[in-house]
Protein backbone atom coordinates (compact mmCIF):
# COMPACT_ATOMS: atom_id res chain seq x y z
CA UNK A 1 0.00 0.00 0.00
CA UNK A 2 1.65 3.19 -0.56
CA UNK A 3 2.22 6.10 1.42
CA UNK A 4 -0.27 8.59 1.15
CA UNK A 5 1.14 12.02 2.07
CA UNK A 6 1.58 15.97 1.76
CA UNK A 7 3.90 17.72 -0.52
CA UNK A 8 3.95 21.18 -2.07
CA UNK A 9 2.90 21.84 -5.01
CA UNK A 10 4.48 24.65 -7.21
CA UNK A 11 2.61 27.57 -9.05
CA UNK A 12 2.48 25.81 -12.38
CA UNK A 13 1.13 22.82 -11.04
CA UNK A 14 -1.23 25.30 -9.25
CA UNK A 15 -2.63 26.70 -12.43
CA UNK A 16 -2.90 22.66 -13.98
CA UNK A 17 -5.08 22.49 -10.90
CA UNK A 18 -7.07 25.06 -11.28
CA UNK A 19 -7.61 24.05 -15.41
CA UNK A 20 -8.33 21.08 -14.69
CA UNK A 21 -11.04 21.66 -11.65
CA UNK A 22 -12.32 25.28 -13.32
CA UNK A 23 -15.08 23.36 -15.24
CA UNK A 24 -16.79 22.12 -11.51
CA UNK A 25 -15.86 24.93 -9.81
CA UNK A 26 -17.79 27.26 -12.17
CA UNK A 27 -20.87 24.79 -11.92
CA UNK A 28 -20.27 24.73 -8.00
CA UNK A 29 -20.84 28.53 -8.07
CA UNK A 30 -24.52 28.22 -9.25
CA UNK A 31 -24.89 24.48 -10.25
CA UNK A 32 -28.81 25.43 -10.71
CA UNK A 33 -31.06 22.72 -10.11
CA UNK A 34 -31.48 21.19 -13.20
CA UNK A 35 -27.85 21.15 -13.92
CA UNK A 36 -27.47 17.46 -13.26
CA UNK A 37 -29.91 14.86 -11.67
CA UNK A 38 -28.27 12.44 -9.07
CA UNK A 39 -28.38 8.64 -9.63
CA UNK A 40 -31.20 6.72 -7.43
CA UNK A 41 -30.98 3.79 -5.32
CA UNK A 42 -32.86 0.28 -5.76
CA UNK A 43 -35.91 2.14 -3.86
CA UNK A 44 -36.05 5.57 -5.42
CA UNK A 45 -33.99 7.62 -3.60
CA UNK A 46 -31.60 10.29 -4.62
CA UNK A 47 -28.00 8.30 -4.23
CA UNK A 48 -25.74 9.69 -2.20
CA UNK A 49 -23.60 6.93 -0.94
CA UNK A 50 -20.03 6.48 -1.26
CA UNK A 51 -16.54 7.53 1.00
CA UNK A 52 -16.88 11.68 0.69
CA UNK A 53 -13.78 13.41 1.70
CA UNK A 54 -14.82 16.52 3.40
CA UNK A 55 -11.74 19.11 4.18
CA UNK A 56 -12.03 22.39 1.91
CA UNK A 57 -9.11 25.02 1.87
CA UNK A 58 -11.93 27.53 2.04
CA UNK A 59 -11.68 29.56 4.79
CA UNK A 60 -14.44 29.87 7.41
CA UNK A 61 -14.97 33.22 7.79
CA UNK A 62 -13.88 35.86 4.50
CA UNK A 63 -10.57 37.66 4.71
CA UNK A 64 -11.66 41.32 4.24
CA UNK A 65 -9.59 41.52 0.94
CA UNK A 66 -12.73 39.76 -0.49
CA UNK A 67 -15.32 42.63 1.62
CA UNK A 68 -18.74 41.27 0.21
CA UNK A 69 -17.61 39.02 -2.98
CA UNK A 70 -18.82 35.36 -2.66
CA UNK A 71 -16.22 33.98 -5.40
CA UNK A 72 -12.82 34.95 -6.28
CA UNK A 73 -11.45 34.87 -10.04
CA UNK A 74 -9.39 31.63 -10.92
CA UNK A 75 -6.25 33.83 -10.72
CA UNK A 76 -6.65 35.01 -7.42
CA UNK A 77 -6.99 31.44 -6.71
CA UNK A 78 -4.00 30.68 -8.43
CA UNK A 79 -2.00 33.44 -6.48
CA UNK A 80 -3.53 32.45 -2.91
CA UNK A 81 -1.78 28.40 -4.08
CA UNK A 82 1.86 30.43 -5.28
CA UNK A 83 1.40 32.32 -1.21
CA UNK A 84 1.55 28.84 0.44
CA UNK A 85 -1.38 26.57 0.13
CA UNK A 86 -0.43 22.87 0.02
CA UNK A 87 -1.56 20.54 -2.36
CA UNK A 88 -0.87 16.37 -2.70
CA UNK A 89 -0.05 14.93 -6.44
CA UNK A 90 -1.50 11.64 -5.93
CA UNK A 91 0.52 10.25 -8.91
CA UNK A 92 4.18 11.39 -6.52
CA UNK A 93 6.49 8.43 -6.04
CA UNK A 94 6.74 6.84 -2.15
CA UNK A 95 10.18 8.56 -2.03
CA UNK A 96 9.19 11.70 -2.64
CA UNK A 97 6.26 11.87 -0.30
CA UNK A 98 8.28 10.46 2.49
CA UNK A 99 11.23 13.15 1.99
CA UNK A 100 8.50 15.77 2.34
CA UNK A 101 7.22 14.55 5.34
CA UNK A 102 10.45 14.06 6.35
CA UNK A 103 10.83 17.90 5.90
CA UNK A 104 8.03 19.25 7.73
CA UNK A 105 9.43 17.20 10.73
CA UNK A 106 12.31 19.05 10.77
CA UNK A 107 11.36 22.30 10.74
CA UNK A 108 8.51 21.90 13.43
CA UNK A 109 11.37 20.19 15.37
CA UNK A 110 13.26 23.40 14.82
CA UNK A 111 10.39 25.77 15.68
CA UNK A 112 10.13 23.71 19.30
CA UNK A 113 13.71 24.92 19.89
CA UNK A 114 12.99 28.37 19.21
CA UNK A 115 13.29 31.30 21.27
CA UNK A 116 9.34 31.66 23.43
CA UNK A 117 7.86 34.58 21.90
CA UNK A 118 5.15 35.08 24.43
CA UNK A 119 2.36 32.75 22.62
CA UNK A 120 1.01 30.03 25.11
CA UNK A 121 1.63 26.73 23.48
CA UNK A 122 3.82 28.20 20.46
CA UNK A 123 7.23 26.17 20.35
CA UNK A 124 5.47 22.69 20.92
CA UNK A 125 1.80 23.49 18.68
CA UNK A 126 2.31 21.34 15.83
CA UNK A 127 5.15 19.23 16.96
CA UNK A 128 3.04 16.50 19.06
CA UNK A 129 3.22 14.22 16.33
CA UNK A 130 5.36 13.69 13.74
CA UNK A 131 3.85 14.81 10.45
CA UNK A 132 3.16 11.14 9.34
CA UNK A 133 -0.10 11.23 11.24
CA UNK A 134 -1.19 14.30 9.78
CA UNK A 135 -0.52 13.14 5.94
CA UNK A 136 -2.85 14.45 4.05
CA UNK A 137 -4.54 11.22 1.88
CA UNK A 138 -5.62 13.41 -1.18
CA UNK A 139 -6.16 16.40 -2.29
CA UNK A 140 -9.20 18.68 -0.98
CA UNK A 141 -12.06 19.41 -3.21
CA UNK A 142 -11.76 22.67 -4.87
CA UNK A 143 -13.78 25.89 -5.20
CA UNK A 144 -13.90 29.19 -6.11
CA UNK A 145 -15.60 30.45 -2.62
CA UNK A 146 -14.24 33.59 -0.62
CA UNK A 147 -15.92 31.66 2.27
CA UNK A 148 -17.75 28.84 3.55
CA UNK A 149 -19.79 30.99 5.05
CA UNK A 150 -22.90 32.54 2.54
CA UNK A 151 -25.50 33.99 4.76
CA UNK A 152 -24.92 36.75 6.43
CA UNK A 153 -23.41 37.96 3.24
CA UNK A 154 -20.54 39.82 4.66
CA UNK A 155 -19.31 36.16 5.15
CA UNK A 156 -18.46 36.79 8.91
CA UNK A 157 -19.91 35.39 11.70
CA UNK A 158 -23.00 36.91 13.24
CA UNK A 159 -22.58 38.47 16.77
CA UNK A 160 -23.36 36.89 20.00
CA UNK A 161 -25.90 38.14 22.22
CA UNK A 162 -25.62 40.11 25.53
CA UNK A 163 -26.75 36.95 27.28
CA UNK A 164 -23.97 34.52 25.37
CA UNK A 165 -21.38 37.01 26.38
CA UNK A 166 -22.43 37.08 30.01
CA UNK A 167 -22.19 33.34 30.30
CA UNK A 168 -18.57 33.72 28.70
CA UNK A 169 -17.70 36.56 31.15
CA UNK A 170 -18.89 34.49 34.13
CA UNK A 171 -16.72 31.57 32.79
CA UNK A 172 -13.58 33.69 33.01
CA UNK A 173 -14.57 34.86 36.57
CA UNK A 174 -15.08 31.18 37.77
CA UNK A 175 -12.04 30.61 35.80
CA UNK A 176 -9.49 33.02 37.38
CA UNK A 177 -8.23 31.21 39.92
CA UNK A 178 -7.43 27.90 38.54
CA UNK A 179 -4.64 26.93 35.95
CA UNK A 180 -5.88 24.98 32.61
CA UNK A 181 -5.25 21.55 34.37
CA UNK A 182 -5.91 21.64 38.13
CA UNK A 183 -8.31 18.42 37.45
CA UNK A 184 -8.95 16.64 34.45
CA UNK A 185 -12.10 18.44 34.31
CA UNK A 186 -10.57 21.10 33.19
CA UNK A 187 -9.94 19.76 29.52
CA UNK A 188 -12.38 18.97 27.05
CA UNK A 189 -14.26 16.02 26.38
CA UNK A 190 -12.24 15.60 23.24
CA UNK A 191 -8.76 15.92 24.24
CA UNK A 192 -10.23 13.55 27.04
CA UNK A 193 -10.79 11.17 24.62
CA UNK A 194 -14.94 10.98 25.24
CA UNK A 195 -16.01 12.19 22.03
CA UNK A 196 -15.63 14.64 19.89
CA UNK A 197 -16.81 18.36 19.16
CA UNK A 198 -19.99 17.45 17.73
CA UNK A 199 -22.12 18.99 15.28
CA UNK A 200 -21.72 21.15 12.62
CA UNK A 201 -18.28 21.68 12.72
CA UNK A 202 -17.48 17.84 13.00
CA UNK A 203 -18.91 17.20 9.45
CA UNK A 204 -15.88 18.96 8.09
CA UNK A 205 -12.82 16.73 8.25
CA UNK A 206 -9.37 17.44 9.38
CA UNK A 207 -6.36 15.94 7.48
CA UNK A 208 -6.24 13.03 10.22
CA UNK A 209 -10.05 12.13 9.51
CA UNK A 210 -10.79 13.51 6.19
CA UNK A 211 -13.55 10.89 5.24
CA UNK A 212 -17.47 10.73 5.74
CA UNK A 213 -18.96 7.54 4.64
CA UNK A 214 -22.73 7.60 3.57
CA UNK A 215 -24.92 4.81 3.45
CA UNK A 216 -28.48 4.38 2.89
CA UNK A 217 -31.78 1.98 3.24
CA UNK A 218 -35.04 2.32 2.70
CA UNK A 219 -36.40 5.22 5.35
CA UNK A 220 -32.54 6.16 6.36
CA UNK A 221 -29.73 7.66 5.39
CA UNK A 222 -26.76 6.87 7.73
CA UNK A 223 -23.50 8.81 8.09
CA UNK A 224 -20.22 6.71 9.39
CA UNK A 225 -18.05 9.72 11.43
CA UNK A 226 -14.69 8.26 12.13
CA UNK A 227 -14.88 9.53 15.65
CA UNK A 228 -17.01 6.54 17.00
CA UNK A 229 -20.15 6.57 16.25
CA UNK A 230 -22.84 6.63 12.92
CA UNK A 231 -25.03 8.87 12.29
CA UNK A 232 -28.46 7.49 12.17
CA UNK A 233 -31.31 9.49 10.38
CA UNK A 234 -34.66 8.35 9.76
CA UNK A 235 -35.76 9.53 6.30
CA UNK A 236 -39.59 10.32 5.73
CA UNK A 237 -40.85 10.40 1.96
CA UNK A 238 -43.34 12.34 0.18
CA UNK A 239 -46.16 10.25 1.50
CA UNK A 240 -45.06 10.20 5.08
CA UNK A 241 -43.12 12.59 7.33
CA UNK A 242 -41.17 9.33 9.03
CA UNK A 243 -40.54 8.68 12.68
CA UNK A 244 -41.66 11.39 15.22
CA UNK A 245 -38.97 13.35 17.01
CA UNK A 246 -38.22 13.10 20.30
CA UNK A 247 -39.66 15.03 23.34
CA UNK A 248 -38.37 18.16 24.03
CA UNK A 249 -36.30 16.66 27.65
CA UNK A 250 -34.36 13.69 26.12
CA UNK A 251 -31.36 15.47 24.54
CA UNK A 252 -28.26 13.45 22.95
CA UNK A 253 -24.79 15.11 22.54
CA UNK A 254 -25.41 15.57 18.36
CA UNK A 255 -29.16 15.85 18.87
CA UNK A 256 -31.94 14.23 17.32
CA UNK A 257 -31.95 14.17 13.82
CA UNK A 258 -34.87 13.91 10.87
CA UNK A 259 -34.47 13.90 7.22
CA UNK A 260 -36.95 14.58 4.01
CA UNK A 261 -36.19 14.74 0.93
CA UNK A 262 -36.80 18.34 -1.39
CA UNK A 263 -36.29 17.10 -4.76
CA UNK A 264 -32.48 15.77 -4.99
CA UNK A 265 -31.49 17.70 -1.71
CA UNK A 266 -31.42 15.84 1.21
CA UNK A 267 -32.83 18.28 3.98
CA UNK A 268 -32.12 17.48 7.55
CA UNK A 269 -33.20 18.98 10.84
CA UNK A 270 -31.48 18.52 14.28
CA UNK A 271 -32.71 19.73 18.02
CA UNK A 272 -32.82 18.07 21.24
CA UNK A 273 -28.81 18.90 21.52
CA UNK A 274 -27.11 18.64 24.97
CA UNK A 275 -25.40 21.44 26.23
CA UNK A 276 -21.99 21.64 24.95
CA UNK A 277 -20.59 24.73 26.78
CA UNK A 278 -18.49 23.29 29.40
CA UNK A 279 -16.89 21.11 27.12
CA UNK A 280 -14.47 23.76 25.30
CA UNK A 281 -10.81 23.11 26.10
CA UNK A 282 -10.27 26.91 28.12
CA UNK A 283 -7.17 27.35 25.58
CA UNK A 284 -9.74 27.70 22.43
CA UNK A 285 -11.57 30.23 23.74
CA UNK A 286 -14.31 31.15 25.22
CA UNK A 287 -17.86 28.81 25.94
CA UNK A 288 -18.42 29.15 22.41
CA UNK A 289 -15.22 28.27 20.90
CA UNK A 290 -13.49 31.52 20.59
CA UNK A 291 -12.62 32.83 17.11
CA UNK A 292 -11.14 30.17 15.50
CA UNK A 293 -13.08 27.84 16.80
CA UNK A 294 -17.22 28.76 17.63
CA UNK A 295 -18.37 26.93 14.62
CA UNK A 296 -17.75 23.62 16.70
CA UNK A 297 -19.58 25.16 19.75
CA UNK A 298 -22.87 26.81 17.87
CA UNK A 299 -24.60 27.05 20.82
CA UNK A 300 -25.89 26.57 24.73
CA UNK A 301 -28.12 23.42 23.37
CA UNK A 302 -31.80 24.66 24.04
CA UNK A 303 -32.33 26.78 21.16
CA UNK A 304 -29.91 25.37 18.87
CA UNK A 305 -31.65 23.90 15.05
CA UNK A 306 -29.29 22.68 12.98
CA UNK A 307 -30.65 22.49 9.31
CA UNK A 308 -28.46 19.97 6.93
CA UNK A 309 -28.56 20.61 3.14
CA UNK A 310 -27.26 17.35 1.31
CA UNK A 311 -27.34 17.21 -3.09
CA UNK A 312 -24.84 15.67 -5.61
CA UNK A 313 -23.94 18.39 -8.27
CA UNK A 314 -22.09 16.00 -10.22
CA UNK A 315 -20.61 12.65 -10.14
CA UNK A 316 -17.71 13.19 -7.97
CA UNK A 317 -19.31 16.42 -5.67
CA UNK A 318 -21.80 16.54 -3.24
CA UNK A 319 -23.10 19.85 -2.20
CA UNK A 320 -23.01 20.28 1.58
CA UNK A 321 -24.56 23.33 3.69
CA UNK A 322 -25.62 24.33 6.67
CA UNK A 323 -28.07 26.47 9.19
CA UNK A 324 -27.31 27.36 12.98
CA UNK A 325 -30.08 29.31 14.22
CA UNK A 326 -29.96 29.56 18.20
CA UNK A 327 -31.35 32.45 19.06
CA UNK A 328 -29.85 32.69 22.69
CA UNK A 329 -26.27 32.81 21.23
CA UNK A 330 -26.36 34.80 17.90
CA UNK A 331 -28.06 38.02 17.01
CA UNK A 332 -28.69 36.06 13.55
CA UNK A 333 -29.06 33.07 11.71
CA UNK A 334 -25.73 31.79 9.69
CA UNK A 335 -25.60 29.44 6.74
CA UNK A 336 -22.73 27.85 5.01
CA UNK A 337 -21.83 26.32 1.73
CA UNK A 338 -19.14 23.25 1.32
CA UNK A 339 -18.00 20.58 -1.57
CA UNK A 340 -17.79 16.85 -0.75
CA UNK A 341 -15.58 14.68 -3.02
CA UNK A 342 -15.65 11.45 -3.88
CA UNK A 343 -12.35 10.04 -2.35
CA UNK A 344 -10.49 8.40 -4.82
CA UNK A 345 -7.88 6.34 -3.13
CA UNK A 346 -11.85 4.45 -1.87
CA UNK A 347 -12.93 4.67 -4.83
CA UNK A 348 -9.70 2.87 -6.67
CA UNK A 349 -9.89 -0.08 -4.51
CA UNK A 350 -7.44 0.92 -2.12
CA UNK A 351 -9.88 1.35 1.29
CA UNK A 352 -13.57 0.01 1.45
CA UNK A 353 -14.11 0.92 5.43
CA UNK A 354 -13.70 3.19 7.77
CA UNK A 355 -11.85 2.42 10.55
CA UNK A 356 -13.05 4.17 14.63
CA UNK A 357 -10.39 6.72 15.58
CA UNK A 358 -10.07 5.14 19.13
CA UNK A 359 -8.13 6.63 22.15
CA UNK A 360 -9.24 6.83 26.02
CA UNK A 361 -9.13 8.93 28.86
CA UNK A 362 -6.25 7.20 30.47
CA UNK A 363 -3.63 8.40 28.49
CA UNK A 364 -0.05 9.85 30.10
CA UNK A 365 -0.88 12.89 28.17
CA UNK A 366 -3.37 13.75 30.81
CA UNK A 367 -1.40 12.72 33.78
CA UNK A 368 1.31 14.82 32.92
CA UNK A 369 -0.29 17.90 32.04
CA UNK A 370 -1.70 17.50 35.90
CA UNK A 371 1.45 16.68 37.08
CA UNK A 372 3.18 19.17 35.82
CA UNK A 373 0.28 21.70 36.64
CA UNK A 374 0.98 20.27 40.17
CA UNK A 375 4.84 20.70 40.49
CA UNK A 376 4.98 24.50 39.01
CA UNK A 377 1.91 25.87 40.50
CA UNK A 378 3.01 29.31 39.38
CA UNK A 379 3.90 28.04 36.30
CA UNK A 380 0.96 26.55 35.10
CA UNK A 381 -1.00 29.61 36.64
CA UNK A 382 1.17 32.27 34.36
CA UNK A 383 0.43 30.34 31.33
CA UNK A 384 -3.42 30.09 32.23
CA UNK A 385 -3.15 34.05 32.71
CA UNK A 386 -1.15 34.01 29.33
CA UNK A 387 -4.42 32.16 27.55
CA UNK A 388 -6.82 34.42 29.59
CA UNK A 389 -5.18 37.20 28.18
CA UNK A 390 -5.73 36.14 24.40
CA UNK A 391 -9.37 35.18 25.74
CA UNK A 392 -10.17 38.68 26.98
CA UNK A 393 -8.84 40.19 23.93
CA UNK A 394 -11.33 37.85 21.77
CA UNK A 395 -14.23 38.58 24.09
CA UNK A 396 -13.70 43.02 23.99
CA UNK A 397 -13.64 42.18 20.41
CA UNK A 398 -16.65 40.19 20.76
CA UNK A 399 -18.29 43.21 22.42
CA UNK A 400 -17.21 46.08 19.95
CA UNK A 401 -19.19 43.45 17.27
CA UNK A 402 -22.28 43.48 19.29
CA UNK A 403 -21.91 46.97 20.01
CA UNK A 404 -21.62 47.80 16.13
CA UNK A 405 -24.63 45.73 15.27
CA UNK A 406 -27.05 47.34 17.60
CA UNK A 407 -25.90 50.60 16.42
CA UNK A 408 -26.48 49.39 12.87
CA UNK A 409 -29.81 48.27 13.58
CA UNK A 410 -30.73 51.01 15.47
CA UNK A 411 -29.72 53.63 12.06
CA UNK A 412 -31.79 51.23 9.96
CA UNK A 413 -34.95 51.88 11.96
Amino acid sequence: MRLRGCVPVGAVIAIAVLAAVSARAGQSQDPGRGAYTAPRTAWGDPDLQGMWDTRTYTPFERPAEFGMREFMTEEEAAERERLGLRRVVSDDDDDAVAQALVQQDVQRYARSDAPDDGRPGYRIAGAEYNAFWSADPTSPGFSLRTSQIVDPPDGRMPSLTRGALAIWEAREAARRPRSQADDWEDRGLSERCITRNGLPGEMLGSSQQPLKEIVQTPGYVSIVMPYNYVRIIPVGTADEDGPGPLGSAIRQWNGDSRGRWDGDTLVVETANFKNTVKTVVPAHGGPFGGSAHVHYYPGTGETLRLTERFRRIDGETLEYGYTVDDPAVFVRSFTTVNYFTLDPWAAGGNQDRLFEYACHEHNYGMVNAIRGAKVDRQWALDEAAREAAIRSRELDEKKAQLAAWEASQQEGR
